[in-house]
């Protein structure tokens, strides 16, 4: 009897365990869909960046507003993987794994950023951690469902 109630302890904190990986996957969608929206309508020149409304672009802003636009775009596909993931979240270990390194890697040319540049913002610490402690989440799916 007692290994039948522990069989079914383990069975609900999976259940609670990947409900909440469910959860945060949709909240980090959630902002990668956000993040893709404010870089699509507002470019390089807005309130986000620091820049006043109707500045002129000067050929590096011109760049910069590029290139905020196109990984726009690559957050926008981002957020709509996770989405996808969410369902299948047990079963597609590799599509998580991609994505963790994606965003560790990231956190690592944010981080250069912040040591070769300075500190945008006390937001940018948060962003860090954030992203170079991804990989953990590939750690808690592996004890998961392997």
């Amino acid at each position: 009897m007692k290994e039948n109630n522990t069989v079914k302890v383990d069975t609900n904190k999976k259940i609670i365990s990947r409900r909440i990986m469910q959860l945060l996957l949709g909240l980090i969608g959630i902002l990668a869909i956000y993040t893709a929206y404010l870089g699509f309508a507002y470019g390089a020149v807005n309130w986000y960046y620091g820049f006043a409304d109707g500045q002129e672009y000067s050929k590096g802003l011109l760049m910069l507003d590029s290139n905020i636009r196109f990984y726009s775009g690559l957050w926008l596909g981002v957020g709509l993987v996770l989405f996808w993931l969410i369902p299948r979240v047990e079963r597609e270990r590799t599509v998580l794994k991609s994505i963790a390194i994606f965003f560790f890697l990231g956190g690592i040319g944010r981080l250069i950023s912040m040591l070769a540049c300075g500190i945008p913002s006390a937001m940018y610490f948060i962003y860090v951690l954030l992203e170079l402690s991804f990989p953990l989440l590939t750690l808690w799916h592996k004890r998961l469902f392997i």
